[in-house]
């Protein structure tokens, strides 16, 4: 229904007409150009904008009301009564108005473009704005608001914009009175350009960053374009009028001149000082007018793509990144300054050097912060139609002609062809001067057309200083993409890197855009794909899907904030946790997937070559020995390691210890940046040898009992399971079983299988137990099987339980499973449930955080204590958590005994108060009920985590053999 269909003509109604034509993309906005905030001449050089005089910040509370629907919104709506205020910037459903939908893929509409559903939710805001005529125009900006907004300033109509993360100006000097006047923004929930804003986010809507009035005088500039490269040239182009142009190195000014509209200030300044993410070093830029100054910081740099090699400054860098979101559970979409830092301070702590702003252009003031920090950024076009994948499939998912190829649906359709191209003209427009910028982005997971390749045409013809990316994998209409300068893909596995490399006729370089996808216990694959990167040129490097988990809080308890995800707001439909993928929390506490990331991405390594060490950089413009300080096992080392370069290490003669830790820490706050470890020696763990025989070896039917060294055992002959270990008490709440199950992590997408095997809760098959006495040990050797009903056991396992004279059990045992139904077995191990008094753990392993086979890189080998609560780790959705790769020794203490568990090989092992069903059952963590026991989980092995809720599968040397393995651990009760 056309809204003039039904609003009284010439009401402010009936021009909300815009929403659903393709053809306008805004209306009555200023041409898009550079940000900048201008200055009052006398003001000092480097004030912060919000002191601008020449700023009025307009956030802050604004009277607001709310509709379901614009149809009931009234005629004249901006001389309504408002009865309800809600703070600028904000989503509205933060505030209690409408709802978040978290979806991924699928539109929150019906595809029908260009028109969106009638029953629009919209959000009316006013603010009264007291105007004092100063000869200077009036300029009315937004940096963002979701996703279409009409601006009537007293009552009569100014504009239409739409594109969410854009910057939008208007000049309201004409329609200003003295005095007061009143502001009224229509934002709409969904517009025409809602198919191009598909991101795989929580939908939220309404004036979500910053509102602020300039004040330009006439004579100003309207624009201007910097060009500063390694060489050290300099160029300042203007528009509007012409500027004093000044350089200053600190309080030094370098040069100066002026340009001219049509004729640009030109300069070159000997050995510039160069911005890298290394060494973000900034000039600063003064433009002036006879009535307003302009204050920028300029990075002296030069990005290229040579050889099919990606160059900063001449150098071969690699980018090491992450992916990040504008979210946050308190703000929604709006982010701060001080969110924005940090943000970014997280991530340069944790050696990431590179960001992409998925998937759309973050707040201006965000790319400033990576200039100053020193960030490589991909900048991305606010465009991605993910939807289109099912819009294009049928419901069997069946269609000829593909099936992911449809999301490029829109790429070649001539209606979305002005308002992709408006986007990518607004990316390039507003971020052109920035050095952080290495990349143009010309959008998301949108497939690639016609529209697209024209689009990189026009970003080309904007600025040829930048390469343009994009992961045009998937096409519809065969357009070619040579247009690219880089090739980008998706968690493309380690082996398709290689494959890509043997591509006939293919010279670009190649970039994981998204890889390592974060989503609960994950990041198992990182060194991996790390050495891959390494391993040639041609490799860029990749950004890890993502920063953060986006979730909103729905309520509290004793454990802190109670987080939701998709579901837990009535939506229509939803996609779950899978926006609970991130390197950190909501709140920004690290997971410790982002402690992985810091150590795979550490600057500098320490390898072992003939018994002697040597460091390794991987930094390109700095000397280590400048930014970082060595120790060996807490002494300090002195070295020289230059830029690309090796150094050896030159050891103190009296070093000791049975490892060798080095520590790299940064000089400036002494924050460890990262670590390498060697074993010089490994203690024996194996038992000592005893002389002792076994007491007694009962057999009573169904049972057999063993005493020996003061210690007695009874194995259930029924389940082959030990009901009885005990040294003055039974330390088995239950009995000690076989266990194969974990509660699944997100990446475990081949849950369903275990599920349909009953592994959570399989029967046993005893085939056979028997008692034997051999040199003094009391051998139970058992043959079982495991599954439960319609196919065949999906494990089959002979065990030997060999309990010496002192009393110590040792368990080995061999395993086999059904290769045919099974590609992933979660775990190989044993069970115990102890009374709940045995809360610590000493161990001698992988810590102090959790570990697996693929993901211990962050963790450091040797002797770690932890209490029960300190060994878990607080997911959003509970699932396997807490484990710890390549323990040898064990002991759990605080009840009546202390249990001993040892392993030559290593085992995995976790302590825990919830038991693997709990964690399978519940969607939130605030679900959790204890159980009342402390479960202890001996693992001869355990699977890697891999990062397979949207990569590639687990790798194969990260699985738990299916045949063939044989494990080997001794418990012992003291």
């Amino acid at each position: 229904m056309n809204i003039s269909q039904i609003a009284e003509k010439g009401s402010p109604k009936s021009f909300l007409t815009l929403h659903e034509d393709p053809a306008v993309q805004e209306k009555g906005t200023l041409a898009p150009r550079a940000y900048f905030v201008p200055f009052a001449p006398t003001q000092r050089i480097g004030t912060p904008r919000e002191k601008s005089e020449r700023l009025e910040l307009l956030n802050g509370e604004w009277e607001f009301e709310y509709f379901d629907s614009v149809i009931d919104l009234p005629d004249r709506f901006t001389e309504m009564p408002f009865t309800k205020c809600i703070p600028v910037p904000s989503n509205w459903q933060l505030h209690g108005f409408d709802k978040p939908q978290y979806t991924n893929v699928n539109y929150p509409i019906p595809f029908d473009p260009p028109f969106v559903p009638d029953d629009i939710p919209v959000g009316v805001y006013r603010r009264r704005y007291l105007n004092k005529s100063d000869g200077m125009s009036k300029i009315l900006v937004f940096e963002g608001a979701d996703s279409c907004l009409y601006l009537f300033v007293n009552g009569r109509f100014v504009g239409y914009t739409q594109v969410s993360h854009r910057m939008t100006e208007f000049d309201l000097t004409e329609h200003l009175r003295e005095g007061e006047n009143s502001i009224v923004c229509v934002v709409l929930k969904w517009c025409d350009g809602t198919y191009l804003e598909d991101q795989d986010k929580f939908r939220l809507s309404g004036i979500f960053r910053d509102v602020y009035m300039l004040s330009r005088p006439a004579g100003a500039v309207d624009n201007y374009r910097v060009c500063a490269d390694m060489s050290g040239e300099i160029t300042v182009e203007v528009t509007g009028a012409s500027a004093v142009v000044e350089l200053y190195d600190g309080d030094t000014l370098i040069c100066g001149g002026k340009a001219e509209e049509g004729n640009a200030f030109t300069a070159k300044i000997d050995e510039p000082k160069l911005w890298s993410a290394e060494c973000p070093y900034l000039y600063t830029l003064v433009l002036k007018t006879d009535d307003e100054v302009i204050y920028d910081r300029v990075g002296f740099r030069t990005v290229k793509i040579e050889n099919g090699v990606f160059t900063v400054n001449g150098k071969k860098v690699k980018i090491f990144g992450v992916n990040r979101h504008d979210s946050y559970p308190d703000t929604g979409y709006y982010a701060d300054e001080a969110k924005m830092r940090r943000d970014l301070e997280l991530m340069k702590a944790h050696n990431i050097n590179a960001v992409r702003t998925s998937h759309y252009p973050n707040a201006p003031r965000f790319y400033e912060l990576c200039d100053e920090y020193g960030f490589y950024v991909i900048d991305e076009a606010d465009i991605e139609s993910h939807g289109c994948v099912n819009v294009y499939q049928n419901l069997r998912w069946d269609r000829e002609g593909g099936t992911y190829n449809g999301i490029a649906l829109t790429a070649s359709d001539p209606m979305f062809r002005e308002g992709i191209l408006h986007r990518h003209r607004l990316l390039v427009k507003r971020d052109i001067n920035r050095p952080c910028v290495v990349f143009w982005s010309l959008g998301n997971e949108s497939g690639w057309g016609t529209n697209f390749r024209e689009g990189a045409q026009l970003v080309k013809s904007l600025d040829s200083t930048r390469p343009v990316h994009y992961e045009s994998t998937h096409c519809l209409d065969g357009t070619p993409d040579d247009v690219l300068d880089v090739v980008s893909e998706m968690y493309t596995s380690v082996e398709g890197m290689q494959e890509f490399l043997q591509k006939e006729g293919e010279k670009r370089p190649f970039i994981l855009c998204e890889y390592s996808h974060a989503m609960g216990n994950s990041s198992g694959d990182m060194e991996d794909y790390m050495q891959m990167f390494m391993s040639d040129d041609r490799f860029i490097g990749g950004l890890v899907w993502e920063w953060c988990d986006h979730a909103f809080p729905v309520g509290e308890d004793e454990n802190g904030v109670k987080y939701g995800y998709g579901g837990d707001f009535g939506e229509l439909h939803d996609d779950g946790n899978f926006c609970c993928d991130g390197l950190v929390y909501p709140d920004r506490t690290p997971h410790t997937g982002l402690l992985e990331v810091k150590q795979v991405y550490r600057p500098v390594r320490v390898v072992k070559r003939g018994g002697e060490y040597y460091m390794q950089s991987k930094l390109h413009f700095v000397s280590a020995e400048e930014r970082y300080e060595l120790r060996a096992n807490g002494e300090v080392i002195g070295f020289e390691l230059p830029p690309e370069g090796e150094c050896k290490v030159v050891l103190p003669d009296d070093i000791s210890g049975d490892s060798i830790k080095f520590t790299l820490n940064d000089r400036r706050d002494g924050h460890e940046v990262c670590f390498d470890q060697f074993l010089l020696s490994e203690e024996d763990i194996s038992p000592a040898k005893t002389s002792a025989n076994v007491e007694d070896v009962i057999e009573n039917g169904l049972t057999f009992e063993v005493r020996a060294g003061g210690a007695r055992f009874v194995f259930d002959r029924r389940k082959a399971e030990f009901t009885v270990i005990e040294r003055g008490g039974n330390i088995l709440e239950k009995p000690m079983a076989f266990n194969f199950f974990r509660a699944p992590t997100d990446n475990d997408t081949m849950r369903g299988d275990w599920d349909r095997l009953y592994m959570r809760s399989p029967a046993v098959k005893v085939y056979e137990t028997v008692l034997t006495r051999e040199d003094g040990c009391a051998v139970i050797r058992a043959k079982t099987a495991y599954g439960r009903s319609i196919f065949a056991p999906f494990a089959r396992v002979d065990a030997e339980y060999r309990i010496d004279g002192e009393g110590r059990l040792t368990i080995t045992a061999s395993l086999d499973a059904d290769d045919e139904k099974l590609a992933v077995l979660p775990r190989f191990g044993l069970r115990l449930f102890l009374d709940k008094a045995y809360d610590t753990a000493d161990y001698r392993g992988y810590g102090p955080t959790e570990s697996y086979i693929d993901k211990h890189q962050a963790c450091r080998y040797g002797d770690h204590s932890a209490k029960i609560s300190q060994l878990y780790e607080p997911y959003l959705r509970p699932q396997e958590n807490g484990s710890h790769w390549g323990t040898k020794r064990l002991k759990v203490s605080g009840g009546r005994n202390e249990i001993v568990i040892t392993s030559a090989e290593g085992l995995s092992f976790s302590l825990s108060e919830y038991t693997q069903e709990e964690m399978a059952s519940k969607r939130h963590r605030f679900e959790l009920e204890k159980c009342g026991y402390s479960v202890l989980c001996a693992d001869f092995a355990m699977a890697g985590v891999g990062s397979n809720s949207c990569g590639p599968l687990l790798m194969e040397k990260y699985r738990v053999p299916l045949k063939g393995g044989r494990w080997s651990m001794t418990i012992e009760v003291r």
